[in-house]
């Protein structure tokens, strides 16, 4: 049940331990399942890791990102359906990920790849099964934009966002280490957003400014990405 971490690259243990202390036990289920399985075998990337362009120092998949962006949102509210909305908020992805959203002229909001995400979960036996269990209804966990620290419009922070940012910096483009994501994430908490919404930030200006310098240097690459496919 538990192979999937045992085989996870040593880094990326690490990572996962910084996200969340604890990786709740309802979670392997989920990940156990062969729809969440599927997304294991697709690059985060967007296709690079099939190229000769970029040199990304390990292969980090949807079903990773999937799982840290779940640690995340666990981490953060101890909240079991915003957890499984930010677990299946990929389920549906495809091979090249966001490239087919470019296909499907959806550039802007990039979310045409999660059109399937009903689907995959209501056509996975196992984990409608799971939900059963669980006592949790599809309409609670199939859509992660509902939770607005799992998924945020820009500028403002998501579990999504802050996931993804994180580990293009670790594998994609060495940004930062494990530490230096740790000392991040360590000043990130819940505020009350102008709204009165709830939202992650920073409690320091000083390490905000740090996350920022690191994630500009990761925009030009996520550009020229775009220019190429």
């Amino acid at each position: 049940m538990k192979e999937y971490f045992i085989n996870l690259n040593e880094t990326v243990k690490k990572y996962f331990k910084v996200l969340s202390d604890e990786i709740p036990d309802f979670l392997y289920d989920y990940i156990n399942t062969p729809a969440m399985q599927r997304i294991g075998k697709i690059g985060c990337g967007c296709g690079t890791d099939y190229t000769k362009i970029f040199q990304n120092k390990f292969f980090y998949s949807n079903l990773d990102h999937s799982i840290g962006v779940a640690l995340i949102v666990w981490n953060f509210t101890k909240d079991k359906k915003q957890t499984l909305a930010g677990l299946f908020h990929d389920i549906s992805t495809p091979v090249f990920k966001h490239c087919i959203d470019f296909m499907n002229g959806d550039h802007e909001t990039q979310e045409s790849t999660e059109e399937l995400t009903t689907y995959m979960i209501k056509n996975s036996k196992e984990i409608m099964s799971l939900l059963e269990r669980d006592n949790i209804k599809i309409d609670e966990v199939n859509d992660y934009h509902i939770y607005p620290i799992a998924d945020n419009d820009t500028p403002r922070l998501s579990a999504d966002r802050l996931e993804y940012t994180f580990t293009n910096g670790l594998y994609f483009k060495e940004v930062w280490n494990v530490e230096e994501i740790k000392e991040i994430y360590s000043n990130i908490e819940i505020q009350k957003n102008e709204e009165g919404i709830e939202e992650l930030g920073f409690k320091d200006k000083n390490i905000a400014e740090k996350f920022i310098d690191g994630a500009s240097k990761l925009w030009p690459l996520w550009n020229y990405i775009i220019i190429q496919d």
